[in-house]
Order: structure tokens, then sequence, then C-alpha cells
């Protein structure tokens, strides 16, 4: 394919958070604008962290507020702009994003529309729950009528679509980890200063959403138990979320605050991750969350429940530990396994990285992206 026949895509993406989905759209949009046999566009639809950081990047992007315009409205821009793009594949990201491509792609003949789930919906209540199941009846409805595939990001994932979409319309993309992106400018001493962590300490740490389906409170749970064993562990709990409030208090009355840190949210997340330990993911559920793949990608031993995606990426006892989830007891006994056998530590460590670079570059995952979209071009409209 010559640089005459590029493909034009254009991702429709949210962006009102800088989480898994919009890291993973950032990572995407760095390698797509960098190869010659691909045009990218953006139309997002949160002036955020995100928008800002694709505006560095040498692609066009297109910002609709959805906090000042209806759908319709947001529907009406986004057509308007991309009437005159003649885009040859739409590539959404979430529900409402999905619901917008498909009648953009009705209306302006674009000839394929394929979208990413980056995960299993969480658990809700209440009306939170109804609008949930909504969103849900209308994305299968738009999804099986108007789009050519669907990438689920995990093989676990993947096998629970199946019992909605046809098995011919799934594949399965690994979200992936720009290395480039990792930055180290604080070291493990100033972080430690800046925390108020002693120089001795065994850190542990954690980064993510403060909501139920993340398990802090089994996490705390384990640093009760891995503190009784080693008085000189400390625990960071990084990031913000409706749970934050009573994860101090939890802290405070299983007798760990001064031992574990609350750092609120971070955009400093490669400096924290390189000053762990041990790195812990204590959800119930989870698709590929890009933290672990930061973290192993850092050389970080990591210790993790078995759910989800999380479960192709770690071998265990070889690129990390996994244990059941919900059960403290386990997790802390990985931990205190990891802090009294430094040379299994090490191993796992030097694991870690190599398991990312060989499954889980961004290099790979833009390849695979490629593919699909070359072979969509390839059956025409």
């Amino acid at each position: 394919m010559g640089v005459d026949q590029k493909i034009k895509v254009c991702h429709i993406v949210s962006g009102d958070l800088w989480a898994g989905a919009e890291v993973q759209m950032y990572t995407i949009a760095q390698s797509l604008a960098a190869d010659p046999e691909i045009d990218l566009y953006v139309v997002i639809l949160n002036e955020k962290e995100l928008a800002a950081r694709l505006r560095e990047l040498p692609i066009e992007i297109f910002i609709v507020d959805e906090t000042r315009h209806s759908f319709r409205r947001i529907f009406e821009k986004a057509s308007s702009y991309l009437t005159e793009k003649s885009i040859d594949i739409l590539h959404s990201h979430r529900y409402k994003e999905n619901i917008l491509a498909a009648k953009l792609k009705k209306r302006l003949g674009i000839k394929h529309a394929v979208q990413t789930v980056h995960g299993a919906s969480e658990p809700m209540k209440g009306i939170r729950k109804i609008k949930a199941e909504l969103y849900s009846m209308a994305n299968r409805y738009y999804t099986r009528r108007y789009f050519d595939k669907i990438i689920a990001v995990s093989a676990d994932l993947m096998n629970q679509l199946k019992n909605i979409y046809p098995e011919n319309k799934l594949v399965n993309i690994h979200n992936s980890v720009n290395q480039a992106n990792l930055k180290i400018n604080k070291n493990r001493a100033n972080v430690f200063m800046e925390f108020g962590i002693e120089n001795d300490a065994i850190l542990i740490g954690t980064a993510g959403r403060m909501a139920p389906i993340k398990g802090y409170d089994i996490f705390l749970e384990a640093a009760k138990i891995i503190a009784s064993k080693h008085s000189n562990a400390r625990f960071l709990l990084v990031g913000d979320g409706p749970l934050l409030p009573n994860l101090k208090k939890r802290a405070a009355v299983l007798g760990l605050s001064d031992k574990v840190v609350f750092p609120g949210f971070r955009n400093d997340i490669p400096d924290i991750l390189n000053a762990l330990d041990i790195f812990v993911i204590s959800s119930h559920h989870e698709g590929i969350p890009m933290i672990v793949l930061e973290a192993m990608a850092l050389n970080l031993a990591v210790v993790s429940t078995a759910v989800g995606g999380i479960k192709e990426i770690i071998e265990p006892d070889i690129s990390g530990l996994l244990v059941e989830p919900g059960n403290p007891h386990a997790l802390a006994d990985c931990c205190i396994r990891l802090i009294g056998d430094l040379s299994l530590r090490r191993r796992i460590q030097e694991a870690a990285g190599k398991r990312i670079q060989a499954e889980y570059s961004a290099d790979i995952q833009k390849q695979r992206l490629k593919k699909l979209y070359t072979q969509l071009m390839a059956k025409g409209a």
C-alpha cells in the first residue's frame, strides 16, 4: 500500500477521564500517527487530559464537548466535520461513542466501523443500573447492525462477548504499553522523601480508581497482615474516586494510618512505580489493566488477583504471582514471599520486562490493528 493509498481512520473517544481506556487510546494514536500508511483523525468528546496529549501528535483532532452539547448536537457537529474527510474506518471506544459512530456511518456512507471493548460492565445499583442497561441495549442493537469488527482487549473478554455477538465479528487485540512514555524523572529516594517514607522501608503499592471493583479493602487487609510480619513495610494507594474517604477510615481502623499513604491522583505514575518493591492488584475483575503492563514494563514484581485478562499477561511464578480474588491472606502471603526471597523477586522482575517486550509492546499492537484495518479495506464496501 503506497502513501497515495492511505487508510483514513477516525477514532471516536470520550476522553472524560485519564484512565486505562484513555491511556490506551493515546498509545494507539502515537503508534498510528507514525505510520505512513495511516491517516489518523480523532473526534473527542471532552476537553481534558487526553485531548491535551493528542494535540501534541501530528494528527487532526476535533473536540465537541459533551458537557455543553446534547447527543444530537454532537452528532450534527461530528457529521459536519467528517463530511469532507472521506473516512474509510470509524473506530469507537465506549457505548456513547459506539452509537455515535453507527449513526455517522449510516449518514455519511462510511464503509467500515470497528469498536474496542475495554472491559466488562461494572456492577451498579438503582437508577445508574437502569441507565446502564438501557445504554447496553442500544449499544448491542447498533453494534450488531453497523459494526464490522469488535475488538476485545483480552481473550477472557472475548469469550464473554461470544454470548452476545457473532464470533466472526470478534477479534482479540491486547492492550499495549509504549516504553517511551514511561520516563523516570525522580529517583526512589526522592519519591520516598516526598511521601515521608523511611529509606529502609519495603514499599508495596497499587494505583487506580477508588471504586469497589478494585478491591482496595482487600489490599488494606493484606497490608495489615504484611505489616505484622515486617514492621518496615509501607504501602501506597494511589488514585482518586468515591471510595477514597472510606478507605482512609478503614486504614485507620486497621491501625495502618502511619503505614499507608494516599497520594490521590498523580501524573507521575512511572516515578511512583519505579520506587516500589512490589506492585499489587487486588481487583475483583479487570480487562487488561494498563497499570499492570506499565509496572511489568518497568521490571516490577507484580502480585495480582487471577482475574480477567491479567491471567493472560502474567505467567504464574514466572513473570508474576497470582492469587484468587477476595483473599487478603493469599495476597499477603505472596508479598511476604517476595520480601523474603530477593532472588525470586529479581527473576520475576526480569521475566516481567521480557514478557511485555515480547507480547504487549505498542508496535505489536499497531501491527495487529493495521492488519485488521487492511483486511477490512480489502473487503470493500
